[in-house]
């Protein structure tokens, strides 16, 4: 602890101790930020006050003692003399470890673009002008101390930007000026920080925040100070606000700026880190002139950034505010759906395509809810990968499965096996195998009533551990499949190290059967059956893609020609006739090869008179 020199009117009487702080996510008490004070004595009475207030600790330089400094403050003004053009080193009197840094200007004239560069090659994190409130620059070198501890504390966007942005909304409403908030997502931020250790978090947060606060500096000069960027870190990412604009449609132009920033390498240590990210921008007053409609809006261009992949810049409007209200809408549905069991499983049988018999089922997911009505799966298994719900969806749908398939079983039924989609996201977890061979056990079913069937991205990242599992899935009878095949970038190398069973062909490439996606097709087939596996073909709807099918020795196939999907008693019902039947019906009269006649009454096979009134 120090003392400090007695305040003038805006600062404290007197030294007081500062409690200790509560991580936000342990729970425990941690040491208050320590913030070095390389200021003038007026300011450092000051700032003293406001960051006591703040639950900070100021020390003073010469007087920090053993333990390192967190946040180093500075001040900076035009050069006195030709020696001496950059600020000194800020860690001089910091102690060990590199510190954050904050620079402020005793006088707001002194704020010119070359101070500016000068703080930033010193090291400068965040930049405050002398007119600040003091306030505004505590909440600054507060962030930084936080940043440096990691993310036990971060601030979501709203309590981050509420105040800054208030302000900026006010003067701007006063001079009928247009400005964006732009915020930033950083795409593989989490992942480099999971793959390299929580120890570079902080300083891959402090050089890119570094790095934007360089490309602001350059974008304020190039608008000859007409300009003016704030960067704050909130949330997940970060936001700038960007006023005044000359016009609206320059905001995504300076977004893309940015975003390309951030796709240049950071060096740190012996490790080069490519972060890339995502922008949403808002623009006041046309998307909003309050601070709530503002960011609301903001954060809703960045999700469909981030939905956009890497490099994604989405600026709000009253088509993208539709789209968005409708997904919130989804979204809340979805999640009422999986607490109250909201779904339906249909399941589209599949034939082998030499002799007509049922070899399968694959099922698949139907909603409808009782506000939006009927919503397509390829509208909500999308929303559900976005937000991270594939996982409970996969869940849902593997147990109600097992659970038609026991049922079926108990009716005497002959089940064949059943097909059941797996994401990415699911594969991926620690506990999918144990929970798949667990429902099976909890369901009394043998492995080989079900076929997993995984599309070709599921299939790029880390094979010898997905090998592994799959493996482990294979030797308690457990089929699996790679769905829509020829349509992801999976290698021949990397097939040929997975443990698979069957390949299935995407539909596209029977949608004509002239030219390039014929010749896949065959190319499919000829491949699988290569590598040992069942080919089985998807979206058959006419028959001379059934005779296409034939001729290159494809083994199985599912589709409209076939059947339509059916809800769960139709499907009995069908099991039943196979039961008897033991095959579909077969024209094998007119020519020497057998011709399959899909079941006379598929899809409507409710109408068939000789099934049994107990599997009605």
């Amino acid at each position: 602890m120090v003392s400090i020199p007695q305040p003038s009117a805006s600062g404290p009487t007197a030294y007081r101790a500062t409690p200790p702080v509560l991580d936000a996510v342990h729970g425990r008490a941690c040491p208050p930020t320590r913030v070095l004070l390389q200021v003038s004595r007026p300011w450092r009475a000051m700032l003293a006050g406001a960051l006591l207030d703040r639950g900070l600790q100021p020390v003073l330089p010469g007087e920090h003692g053993q333990a390192p400094a967190d946040v180093v403050v500075r001040e900076f003004g035009p050069p006195r003399s030709a020696n001496s053009q950059r600020p000194p080193d800020p860690s001089a009197d910091a102690g060990t470890g590199p510190p954050m840094v904050a620079w402020l200007s005793p006088r707001p004239g002194d704020d010119t673009t070359l101070l500016r560069h000068q703080a930033l090659d010193a090291g400068a994190v965040s930049l405050v002008r002398a007119s600040a409130h003091p306030d505004e620059l505590v909440r600054v070198v507060g962030h930084l101390g936080r940043l440096r501890a990691g993310p036990a504390a971060t601030e979501d966007i709203a309590s981050t930007l509420h105040a800054p942005l208030s302000r900026v909304l006010q003067q701007a409403s006063a001079s009928a000026q247009v400005g964006a908030l732009v915020l930033l997502g950083l795409e593989r931020f989490d992942e480099v920080v999971l793959t390299l250790g929580a120890g570079l978090r902080a300083p891959l947060q402090q050089a890119i925040e570094h790095r934007l606060q360089v490309a602001l500096v350059a974008i304020e000069a190039r608008h000859a100070g007409r300009l003016r960027a704030q960067l704050t870190r909130c949330d997940d990412g970060l936001a700038v606000i960007i006023v005044p604009l000359a016009r609206s449609a320059d905001a995504e132009a300076l977004a893309c700026e940015l975003l390309q920033r951030l796709d240049d390498p950071v060096d740190l240590g012996d490790h080069r880190i490519v972060v890339g990210g995502y922008a949403g921008l808002a623009v006041f007053p046309h998307d909003g002139h309050q601070t709530e409609v503002l960011i609301r809006h903001a954060t809703l261009a960045r999700h469909e950034a981030r939905r956009q992949g890497r490099n994604g810049c989405v600026v709000y409007g009253s088509a993208l505010g539709r789209g968005a209200m409708r997904r919130l809408q989804l979204e809340g549905a979805l999640r009422r759906a999986l607490a109250q069991s909201g779904f339906e499983l249909h399941f589209q049988p599949q034939a082998d395509l030499h002799t007509g018999a049922l070899t399968g089922a694959e099922a698949l997911l139907r909603w409808r809810d009782r506000d939006l009505g009927r919503i397509e799966p390829v509208e909500f298994i999308a929303l559900a990968e976005d937000t991270g719900l594939i996982t409970r969806l996969g869940t849902w749908v593997l147990q109600n499965t097992c659970h038609q398939i026991r049922r079926w079983r108990d009716q005497g039924l002959d089940v064949p096996r059943i097909a059941v989609n797996v994401s990415r996201l699911e594969i991926a977890q620690p506990d999918f195998v144990s929970g798949v061979l667990r429902t099976l056990v909890e369901h009394g079913l043998p492995g080989g009533t079900l076929t997993l069937e995984l599309t070709e991205p599921a299939l790029m990242h880390d094979v010898e551990r997905l090998g592994q599992r799959l493996q482990a899935l294979r030797a308690a009878g457990v089929r699996i499949a790679v769905d829509d095949f020829g349509s992801g970038y999976s290698s021949l190398a990397r097939l040929s190290r997975l443990p698979l069973d069957e390949l299935k062909i995407d539909r596209v490439f029977l949608a004509t059967l002239q030219g390039n996606g014929a010749k896949v097709a065959a190319a499919v087939i000829g491949l699988g059956h290569t590598l040992g596996l069942r080919v089985v073909a998807e979206g058959v709807e006419r028959e001379d893609q059934l005779d296409f099918l034939r001729r290159h020795g494809c083994d199985e196939f599912q589709g409209h020609l076939l059947s339509h999907p059916l809800d769960a008693a139709t499907m009995g019902r069908l099991l039943g006739h196979a039961r008897i039947q033991h095959r579909l019906v077969m024209d094998t009269g007119s020519t020497p090869s057998a011709r399959m006649t899909p079941f006379p009454e598929i899809p409507d096979i409710r109408s068939l008179p000789s099934l049994p009134p107990v599997l009605a």
